[in-house]
């Protein structure tokens, strides 16, 4: 089987590739300057020879992560749980329909309650998006977005916007963790 490896000229550090049947030492020439020295071929403690067999599979470098903080993973649950709170606060308007509630939807729709369950509704599930988003620290932007929402959704009246508030702090103080995480950084 043939191999095929990366090589560094040790006196002009031109890098070449160099084909080898076996692995043993090799005595090779570099093709920019002319210097002969012998390149060791197979298992070596520097890393200057790096082999490629034909037809073998390739794997994808990924990044290697560092020592990251917790706060996307808080934020997400923080997320999580105002989702659940908008729609305990959209299941206790068809429990109890007597209880009128006073949100700023309500003083804007003239007390509608489906308008109003069905807008805390769509923010509680974008506030879900953003949760997935940040525990998985897949995008800063759609979990700084599910958090707007979050506020958004008056779960509970108050308890909800707190949260998401809390959620979109420690979002905006944890944006290196989304770009050194295994996504990658955003463009």
């Amino acid at each position: 089987m043939v191999m095929k490896g990366k090589v560094t000229c040790p006196k002009c550090s031109f890098v070449f590739i160099v084909e080898s049947e076996e692995e043993k030492d090799k005595s090779v020439e570099c093709p920019k300057c002319g210097h002969k020295f012998i390149a060791r071929i197979g298992k070596t403690k520097n890393k200057d020879v790096r082999w490629i067999e034909y037809g073998g599979t390739r794997k994808a470098i990924l990044p290697i992560p560092e020592n990251l903080s917790n706060r996307p993973f808080v934020a997400g649950i923080l997320l999580a749980l105002v989702s659940i709170l908008g729609v305990a606060t959209v299941a206790m308007f068809y429990i109890y329909p007597d209880v009128e509630v006073l949100t700023p939807y309500s003083l804007v729709l003239g007390g509608n309650e489906t308008y109003l369950t069905i807008i805390i509704l769509v923010f509680s599930i974008l506030s879900a998006v953003g949760s997935y988003n940040s525990i998985r620290k897949k995008s800063l932007t759609i979990a700084l977005a599910g958090s707007v929402f979050g506020v958004l959704s008056f779960g509970f009246l108050i308890i909800g916007p707190i949260l998401s508030l809390v959620s979109l702090i420690l979002l905006i103080m944890s944006k290196d963790d989304f770009e050194k995480s295994l996504h990658g950084k955003e463009f």
